[in-house]
Parts: C-alpha cells; structure tokens; sequence
C-alpha cells in the first residue's frame, strides 16, 4: 500500500515537473517571439535612420554645393552665403539629433523637409539676388560708359572753350594792337591833315557906340580883338571850310574864355589831354595859302601885360604867338 501511495506521489511530481516544462517551454517560445519581433522592429527602425541619414547628408551637401556655385567676388553675397550655410548646418545638426538621440524619425523626416525647402529657397534667394546684381552691375557699366562719354565731351567742350577764350583773347590783343595802331595813324594821318600856320597877328580896337572901329594899344580901351593868320598850303587835306581854335592866355598864365562869347574845350591829339580855347572860327581852304581873321567881343576890360596865343586845327596845334596890351 504504500508502494502504491508512493508510485501516485511520483507520478504526481512527474505530472508537475512535466507542465513546468512546458509552460518553460511556451514561456521561452514567447520570449524568443518577442525578441524576434523587437529585433525586426529595431533593424526597420536601423535602416529608416541610416536611410534618412544618407538623405539628410545628400541634400545638405547638395545645397552646399548649390550655394558654393552661387559664389561670387561680391562680398555681400559671400557674407549670406556664409550665413545660410550655417543655418542649414544647425538644422542639419538638430536633424542629427532627432535621429539618433531621440529617435523621432517623423520629426526627423518633417525637418529633412524643410532643410531641404530652406536650401531650395536660399539657392532661389542667391540666384535672384546674383541677377539683379548682374543688372545693376550691367546698368553700373553703362551708366559709367555714359558718363565717361560725357566726361570726355565735357573735356572736349572745357577744352573747346579754353581754345575760343585764347583766341579771343588773342583777337582782342591784335584788336587793341591793331586800335593802337590805327589811333597812331590817325594821329598821323590827323596830324598831317591839320593845316598850319606861318604868321598870326592880334589887333586890338575899341568899337563906339556908333559901331566905328579904331584900333587901340591900351588894354583899358580894347573891346574887340581881331585874330588874323595865314595858312602854309597842305595837299593833304580836303578843301572846304575849317574851322581854327584861338587859345589866348593872360600874363598869369590863364586862358582867358567866357563861354557865352564862344569859349569852350577841345582834345589835343598829340597828347590827349583836355585844352580850354578862347574862341573858333571858320576859313574857306582850297589847299593853297589862305589869310583868315575872326573877332573876339570882350565883356570885361583885359589887363595890361604880354599875351600869349595858341591856334589849333583839327586837334593840333598849328601856330603861336603873342601880343602886347599896354
């Protein structure tokens, strides 16, 4: 009876260890299920990461390469360029980070996006930019052909001027020159024109209420004095009437003139200075020796002394003299 008992608990023991057994076995079937599964997931996830990790560095080193075409010698874009690159390198790195730090692969792939939309951009930015420099650098380039055009005009036209003003300036030279020359000639020509005299005589008379003349010596009775001369014959100038200025000067040296009887001012030529003149008169010349005389009514007495005269004929002097008031 107790083999028997005994026999039952073996087999008991044998019913127990044999279900262990095999919940063992289905436990570790399960485990080996789960590892296998875990394995298969962690090996997709692998190749997602290393597939978006090649497509993070194929479009990052693309749009380097993209930009780095783009490069210029202008400072500015080289400066954005710079800047850009760097930007897209944090985003490449904050890429980097989701993948393999954090593992969120949909995030990862939403920032490759948008790297990849922000090189797109940046290219397109650089480009527009680069045309418009090469517009502006096009416009630079005619706006400075132009202004070298009118520079060289302007030149042309300063140049132009300056050649007008010398030979103004040389025109009003042999101008002035050619004035100098012709007033010299004039002179001479004047000069050889007046027509001289070789004898001049003053004669003092009173004249009475009755309109008799007599000729007088003292000054106190003199009221009239009578200018006469003779011309030497000058072929030079024309016939016709010409006209001789008296210049009568006092013991005091002073030209004796009232501008009411005739007195005036005259130029004389030969030295261009202002000549105050007694009295005119007109001669009939046809170039021949020609007597002439005209008379000078005094308002006031002349005093006693030695009088000197001067006679002028187209601006020169002709002839001197004097005469003696007692």
């Amino acid at each position: 009876m107790n083999n028997n008992r005994s026999k039952q608990n073996m087999t008991a023991w044998a019913i127990v260890a044999i279900i262990g057994l095999l919940g063992l076995n289905a436990y570790q079937w399960f485990a080996a299920s789960e590892l296998k599964n875990t394995n298969t997931k962690q090996t997709a996830e692998l190749e997602e990461v290393n597939k978006l990790t090649a497509e993070l560095e194929e479009n990052y080193k693309s749009a380097l390469d993209n930009l780095e075409e783009l490069r210029t010698g202008n400072k500015e874009l080289s400066d954005l360029i710079d800047s850009q690159k760097r930007e897209l390198s944090e985003q490449r790195e904050k890429i980097n980070n989701l993948l393999f730090s954090k593992r969120e692969l949909g995030r990862a792939k939403e920032e490759i996006a948008k790297l990849t939309s922000t090189a797109a951009k940046y290219v397109a930015e650089i480009t527009k930019l680069k045309e418009e420099n090469a517009i502006l650098s096009q416009d630079n380039e005619s706006l400075k052909t132009n202004n070298d055009a009118l520079s060289t005009k302007l030149q042309d036209e300063l140049k132009a001027k300056e050649e007008i003003a010398a030979a103004k300036a040389q025109l009003a030279s042999e101008k002035e020159k050619l004035a100098k020359s012709n007033e010299v000639l004039d002179t001479k020509v004047d000069m050889a024109s007046a027509i001289k005299v070789n004898f001049m005589k003053v004669t003092g008379y009173e004249v009475n209420e009755k309109g008799k003349i007599k000729e007088k010596s003292k000054a106190k009775d003199i009221n009239l004095l009578k200018i006469c001369f003779k011309t030497e014959t000058n072929m030079v100038t024309t016939a016709g009437q010409k006209t001789f200025y008296a210049r009568i000067i006092n013991p005091l040296g002073e030209t004796v003139a009232i501008e009411n009887q005739g007195s005036g001012i005259l130029t004389n030529k030969l030295n261009n200075t202002q000549v105050r003149y007694t009295i005119a008169g007109e001669i009939e010349y046809n170039n021949e020796d020609t007597e002439g005389c005209f008379d000078w009514r005094l308002q006031e007495k002349l005093s006693k002394g030695l009088y000197d005269i001067e006679l002028y004929n187209n601006g020169f002097m002709v002839g001197k003299g004097n005469f003696q008031l007692k």
